[in-house]
């Protein structure tokens, strides 16, 4: 018990405030878990419209492969964007940076899921995913810049 409450010390400064970067860690995690909360939202509420689409436009195997592929990317995407722009929105700095590197965690998630599932799949699919994860991921850390230097603006002005 000790020990755990002496390496929760290590990370906090005199006065009982926390380091820099145990604040970015303890935000990153969040923003992760969030944007993952995005991401399976997205999922399901595109589940249901392809079945929707199934039931009543008859799609084909392949025409519902291809939508299937598509909903995967886009809420894989949209997860990292909102992961990037809550973590940027929180840290007030370093937007792409930040925002791809919350993409590259999503990257990594979903690699070691694909190979934990028996996948060995490194293509050109693969850099795709890791590029369109990256930029997502950088482009929602650039709002959430642009919207946390407004919010900043704004109480400037108020004083």
């Amino acid at each position: 018990m000790q020990r755990g409450m002496q390496r929760m010390n290590q990370n906090q400064k005199p006065g009982g405030r926390r380091s820099r970067t145990g604040v970015l860690a303890a935000n990153l995690l969040w923003a992760v878990a969030a944007g993952l909360a995005a991401a399976v939202g997205a999922t399901l509420v595109g589940m249901l419209i392809l079945a929707a689409l199934v039931v009543w436009a008859a799609l084909s195997d392949t025409a519902l492969g291809a939508l299937n592929q598509a909903l995967k990317l886009i809420a894989v995407c949209l997860g990292a964007g909102c992961g990037g722009w809550l973590l940027v929105r929180r840290q007030g700095e370093n937007g792409l940076a930040l925002g791809a590197l919350v993409g590259f965690l999503f990257f990594g998630m979903l690699a070691a899921a694909a190979a934990l599932n028996g996948s060995r799949d490194v293509s050109g699919l693969l850099a795709a995913k890791l590029v369109s994860l990256l930029l997502s991921g950088a482009l929602g850390g650039y709002v959430g810049l642009l919207q946390s230097e407004r919010k900043r603006r704004r109480r400037a002005k108020a004083k």
